[in-house]
């Protein structure tokens, strides 16, 4: 057993973890948090209000921790100086590893809003403790908005709009030609392997998860049979894109684009070093997903 520490406990990613380490009943845990979380110390956790901006309430919150697991999730350069603000706060602590927030994929230069996290990850490098950045590909959840059965469950703690498709709509954006292979994990299985992950001896600087892959063809023929329902499907080329990111149109538009170009070039296809670790985990799967929440 070691003491964990999550920080940005409040984001959907972080409510997973916390539910999967819970589950495991082998890990003390503690949540960072800026405001009280009585519906958390009531499942054991315990909770600690801090203050980011002071070095001496984030060291001593983080007293005895063995492990810091980081969910912060913010917009803007603050993404990158609350996490320093905590890495520095772990190694006055003498807090053993360290695991920036990524949980996704690491697009430093393809993606405006991740740039901030870049120099928390040569931080981290530089840092001396053990590290690790879980990279997980597209959530699944992405696609529950409107699910008609069970969207709270399909959504897992994510609030945001659907990305890429909107069954509930009827519509798909596809970029590309559609041929571009995306690594998909539903962030309640991104929890179960970032809780069992805690046990591991030694950490890979990368700690690859995937829990399906598919085409945006095949993603597609997926929605339309267990839907029964056709999609109304629109392309857009990678030219296209390229000249909506060079337009400098507003952040969301922007990000929304940048994935969308990772896609059309096939980036988003990942090798998972972590899901062989684990093979207890059954990751689910996006046939499962649609069956379950969007089933005719």
């Amino acid at each position: 057993m070691v003491t964990v520490a999550i920080a940005g406990g409040g984001s959907a990613i972080a409510s997973n973890i916390i539910n999967a380490i819970l589950a495991t009943k082998k890990h003390q845990l503690v949540i960072l948090s800026r405001s009280p979380r009585p519906e958390l110390e009531a499942q054991g956790a315990i909770v600690k209000v801090v203050d980011y901006d002071s070095h001496e309430q984030l060291t001593n919150a983080l007293q005895g921790v063995h492990t810091v697991l980081s969910c912060i999730w913010a917009y803007g350069p603050a993404v990158g100086t609350l996490q320093i603000a905590l890495l520095e706060a772990a190694k006055e602590a003498k807090v053993k590893r360290f695991v920036p927030s990524e949980w996704s994929i690491p697009a430093y230069d393809r993606v405006a809003y991740y740039k901030s996290k870049e120099p928390v990850w040569e931080a981290v490098k530089k840092s001396g403790l053990e590290y690790t950045r879980f990279i997980n590909g597209l959530w699944m959840n992405v696609w529950a908005p409107g699910a008609p059965r069970d969207e709270e469950v399909a959504r897992a703690g994510y609030k945001g709009p659907a990305f890429l498709l909107d069954i509930n709509s009827g519509s798909i954006t596809i970029p590309g030609d559609g041929s571009g292979i995306i690594s998909v994990t539903d962030m309640r299985d991104v929890g179960k392997y970032a809780a069992a992950a805690l046990d591991f001896e030694k950490w890979d600087e990368d700690s690859v998860i995937v829990g399906d892959k598919v085409t945006i063809n095949e993603l597609v023929a997926k929605i339309e049979k267990i839907t029964g329902k056709k999609l109304d499907k629109s392309y857009v080329s990678l030219d296209a894109i390229d000249a909506v990111i060079a337009g400098n149109p507003d952040p969301g538009t922007l990000m929304i684009h940048e994935f969308f170009k990772i896609i059309a070039l096939g980036e988003y296809d990942l090798t998972p070093n972590v899901n062989q670790r684990v093979p207890e985990v059954k990751p689910l799967k996006v046939d499962e997903f649609l069956a379950t929440h969007w089933a005719a």
